[in-house]
Formats: C-alpha cells, structure tokens, sequence
C-alpha cells in the first residue's frame, strides 16, 4: 500500500488531473441519476394525483332570435335561442376504442322536499315578491299599459298589505281586455315600471308563469307527455295564458283545481332542494378542479359509489345554517328529476312546470335517509357559463346507484348535455387518442368535449425533458468514468510492468505484488469518487430548491394535489424513509460501483502482467 501511494505520488499532475475527472465524471454521474429518479417519482405522482375529465356540450344547430315584448319601450327585444333539430343520446360516448375509467354519465338533477329546513332558496324567493291573487280592473281597460286593479285575494305569496297596484300584461303585445266587476287569477311579479311617459307608475305588477298550471313533463327517451289540462278549453277570447278568469265554480271543478294544483307545487319547490346524483366526485368539475374543497368530514367513498350505500355530502353552508354535524341523518324525498339543466343554469331560470302531465302535484319516486358524511364549500374561481356549473347553493351530493327506484314518470324536462351535466374520466395522456377515435362515431361533429387534465400534459412534457436531461448527464458522466478508469489502469497498473517484475525479482509473492498495485490507486479512486459523489449531492439540494421556487411559481396549487392536500405524519415518514434510501443507493453506491468497476478493470490488467515471467519483462523496451 505504502509503496503504491509513492509511487502515484511521483507524478502529481498527473495524479491531481485524474482525480479532478474522476470526481467531476461521479458528480455528472450522482447527479445525473438522482434527478432522473426524483422526475421518475414525480411523474409516478402526476400520474396518480392528476386526473383526465371531458365535459361534453351539443352543438346547438343554430341560434333563433325570439321576439320578446316590451309593453314601457312599445317595440320587441330579441334574444338569441339555440334550436336543435335532435337531442342526442349520451349512449354516443360508448364506441369502441373509448378507455373510460369512469362513466360517462349524464347527471340529473333531483329535487327533493324538505319542509323542516332552512333553505337558500327560500331567502331569494321572498327577494323577488312574487304572489298569485284574484284581481278586478277598477274600469274596463285593456292591460297594455298599467291599469289599476284591487286585491281581491292573495292565494301565494305575500301582497305586502297592498289592496290594489298597477297592472300591466308587459309582454303581450295584444292582451284582451278585461271588465271591471270581473275576478281574473294572476301570479304577479313587482318590477320598478319602465314607462316613462306614466310618472304616476313607480312599481308596476307584471304577470309571470311561476305558479300557472302548466307541465313540461317528459318520457325517459325525452318525448313531451302531454297534457290538457294546460289548454284553456274552447276559449274563443284566446286569453294570455298567464291570467283567466275566475269564474263560479272555478276552484271546484277544470282549471282552478289546476291552480291551486300549481300553487301547492309551487309552495313545495319553494322548500326543495337541489340533490345531485353521480357515480364519482372526480366526475363533477369544480370537484376535479379543487374549487369545490371537503372543509370537514370526508369525501364519498369509491366503495359507498359503487354499492349506493345511503350517504351525501352537504354544503358547509346548508349544515350551519341548519345545525347539522357529520353523522347526522337527513331524509330525503325526492319527486322531480330534471334531465335538461345544468344546476348553475337552475339558480338562474327554472322554466319547467311544476304539474305532472295530469295536472297534478309530483308525487315522490324515492325517499329515505341519508348519513352525512362530509361538508363541503364551492368557491369557483372565475366567472363560468351557467351551464358548465353543476354545483348550486344547499346542493346535496349522492352516489346514484344510492337512488333505488325508477324517475320515469317524474321527469319535468329533458335537454342536450351540457358540460356541467355530461363527463367522463379516462388515462391521462389520452386525450388525442380519445378524439381521434370519436371522429369516427356517427354525429360527433355536434358533440363538443373539453378535457381538462389540471395540467397534467404540461407537467408530464416538462418533467420528461427534464428527466432526459437528467438521462443525459448520468450517461455521459458514466462514459467519463469508463474511460477515466481505463487510462487509470493503463497508466498505474499496465505500464507498471517493469515494476512488477523488480518487485517479483527481489522475491515479493504474487499477492503482496497486488496490493502492491492495487492499494494506492484504489484509495485514490475511492476517495476521488466520494468527493464528487458528496458535491454532486449539495448541487443536487440547490437544483431541487430551485426547481420547487419555479414550479410554485408556475402552477396554480389546484393543478397538483400533493401540494394542496398536507401530508400526514406516518406519510411524512414514509417520504423521509425513501429519500433517506435513495441517498444511500445513489451517493454511495456510485462511488462504490466505481471502485468495484476500477476493481474489476485493473485485476484483469494485473493478472496479465503477473503472467509474464520477471526475466522477459526486463529484457523488454518500454
């Protein structure tokens, strides 16, 4: 040993250029691999946590102007209509080629009643003052402009001690006279008064279609039910449907029965709440985009999906304004569903009737109660489509295998999907592979699918050209280390032929001769490798705080739910384990594989000069 560190020593430069490359080839080499396996473990964990959803939209097949009244301006305003010509089947999504993880599904809404809570929609109902009344014209008149009528009787709402306002069938452009002495029933909405030549008008009471006998019931394949009882019977007057009149009689027997049918409808959607049925949370997309967030409790499980076992997730909202806690039960009595609307779009207009096509209230399809097992908070974080949204205030969240019995006869309208009703999951990655084979399907150029991957391709791309560069660097740091081992073996063991023979001559043994060789230039590759294993690994603690400062910076906390969701102790130590693991593998098995390989290479080119006898070593030239 002794002997062979002196005898590196009598070349210095040589010796200090050689441990420079060998720990600057086990530096590439250390670091190289360990930022290879840290992107190779974040894309296990992009892949794990990210998740792929398409939300899908039919294309309207074109846009209708409607013609709406505007008795105070006396001209029409348009608004823009989608018309379809067929509304398509979600049993399109189901072609060959589609690797759906979940779904697809198109999700209803239920409404269920629930007279014993505190609603939401309770409070906005109450905003707007809309009641049903029997008014009478104080003077024959035509409702074109307002004309004053009494209250007769409020049989919804409130009146607000009001006896008589001002009338107006605001967007009938030919509304048919009514007499004075007559009683017509009315659901009335307050509105400021936009007739400006009438100073007298500040508040002026319009007809709305709130609480009228009507239905807008429908079969499970989307075909209208119709139903009669809406249609004013021989009516030669042809009178606005949103007011008659009331006539002896006329609560006993045809079209006030009807009413008051729709008033006690409209008193129970009042107290209704909106219940959301699926067959994962991953499906919903404020969900998928960590807008919709579980404050307390837990999430619905994969299994309780699956099984339909009986339990929801509430509004943090909806629970502290009734004082529930997780593990409390609620019943539910579910009796519409609704097949055409997403429940942003609900908040906004409901625009089904109320009356089943027997002009009857709809009666329950499924109740039972259902444990609650977590709160959760909606806060989106930008201003969407009301059909994208598919989260409302008090919503209630249920698997949809939990809905035991059929909704057939209790449909109130059916409509095209829209991307806050109709979603799906597949493999991330396989977005280009979906649509390229969707292509194919019959009528998928009217479907519209929006994947959101919370990111995912951008990271997988930046994280594989990272990787690769990582790749990179540890081949070539591998190449110089082959190399820089040869040339250490040539110069410290292959050349020192003359060496040996004299060691031999003077009567060392074979094996002192070896540690003779290999002692010095072991140590040296030893020491040598360390070194640049030890500063491969600080470097590798600067590159990885940087990379974690910029990836901060660059994605939103919603696109990566390790970041979003802390940690627990027990994984906490799971992580610490496998990093402490790693480090080991690599910042000591590197220069150990190193000093095996220097092993290896050099016992091969000693042996070949312990095999040439001493005497014809010495009559060589060098």
């Amino acid at each position: 040993m002794r002997n062979s560190i002196r005898q590196m020593l009598r070349t210095p430069f040589k010796l200090l250029l050689f441990f420079l490359f060998i720990g600057a080839s086990t530096l590439l080499l250390t670091l190289g691999l360990r930022l290879w396996m840290e992107t190779g473990e974040k894309l296990r964990q992009a892949e794990e946590n990210f998740t792929t959803i398409g939300m899908v939209r039919q294309r309207e097949n074109l846009m209708e102007a409607g013609p709406v009244w505007q008795a105070g301006a006396k001209n029409y305003l348009y608004y823009d209509y989608p018309i379809y010509e067929e509304i398509l089947s979600e049993s399109l999504l189901d072609f060959d080629g589609a690797d759906y993880l979940k779904g697809p599904e198109k999700r209803p809404v239920y409404g269920s009643w629930m007279p014993d809570y505190d609603l939401e929609l309770e409070e906005t109902v109450a905003m707007y003052g809309i009641f049903t009344a029997e008014i009478s014209p104080v003077e024959d008149c035509v409702p074109s402009q307002p004309v004053q009528v009494n209250i007769k009787r409020v049989l919804y709402g409130d009146a607000r001690g009001s006896t008589q306002c001002w009338f107006c069938d605001h967007n009938n452009p030919d509304p048919p006279p009514m007499e004075k002495g007559k009683n017509y029933i009315v659901t009335l909405a307050p509105r400021g008064s936009s007739h400006l030549d009438r100073e007298e008008v500040v508040i002026e009471c319009i007809p709305t279609g709130s609480c009228n006998p009507v239905t807008s019931q429908c079969s499970r394949n989307g075909a209208e039910i119709a139903g009669t009882f809406a249609e004013k019977e021989n009516d030669p007057s042809g009178q606005s449907t949103l007011w008659e009149e009331v006539t002896e009689g006329f609560y006993e027997t045809g079209r006030g029965v009807y009413w008051l049918n729709a008033i006690e409808a409209q008193e129970k959607f009042n107290k209704t709440v909106q219940v959301l049925p699926t067959d994962s949370l991953a499906l919903l997309p404020s969900f998928h985009e960590k807008e919709s967030q579980v404050l307390e409790g837990r999430e619905i499980s994969t299994e309780e999906f699956e099984k339909g076992k009986a339990v929801c997730m509430v509004s943090k909202s909806f629970a502290q304004r009734n004082g529930l806690r997780v593990g409390d039960t609620i019943p539910l009595s579910l009796y519409y569903a609704d097949y055409g609307d997403a429940p942003g779009y609900l908040e906004q207009m409901v625009d089904f009737g109320l009356l089943n096509a027997r002009g009857e209230v709809y009666p329950a399809f499924w109740e039972t109660k259902y444990e609650i097992v977590g709160f959760y908070q909606y806060t989106p974080s930008e201003e969407k489509d009301v059909n994208s949204v598919e989260i409302a205030g008090d919503m209630i969240l249920i698997p949809a295998n939990s809905v035991k019995a059929s909704d057939e006869n209790n449909i109130v309208k059916y409509g095209p999907m829209q991307m806050g009703t109709t979603s799906f999951q597949i493999p991330n990655g396989s977005a280009a592979d979906f649509l390229e084979n969707f292509k194919e399907v019959e009528n998928s150029d009217f479907l519209e699918i929006r994947f959101d991957d919370n990111g995912y391709e951008q990271v997988r791309r930046e994280l594989e050209s990272a990787g690769n560069t990582a790749a990179l660097l540890a081949v070539t740091g591998f190449l110089s280390a082959a190399a820089l081992l040869l040339l250490l073996a040539y110069f410290f063991i292959v050349k020192q032929k003359r060496r040996t023979a004299i060691e031999r001559s003077l009567g060392m043994t074979r094996s002192q001769c070896r540690k003779s060789l290999l002692g010095g230039i072991l140590l040296f590759t030893f020491f040598a490798a360390l070194t640049g294993s030890l500063i491969g690994k600080s470097l590798y603690s600067s590159v990885k705080g940087v990379l974690a400062r910029e990836t901060e910076q660059e994605y939103s906390m919603k696109y990566s739910t390790w970041q979003t969701r802390e940690p627990s102790q027990e994984e906490l130590e799971v992580l610490e384990q496998q990093d402490l693991e790693l480090e080991v593998l690599v910042y000591l098995g590197v220069p150990g594989s190193i000093l095996a390989g220097m092993l290896g290479i050099s016992w091969v080119f000693m042996e070949r000069n312990l095999k040439v006898p001493p005497m014809e070593v010495m009559s060589m030239r060098e």
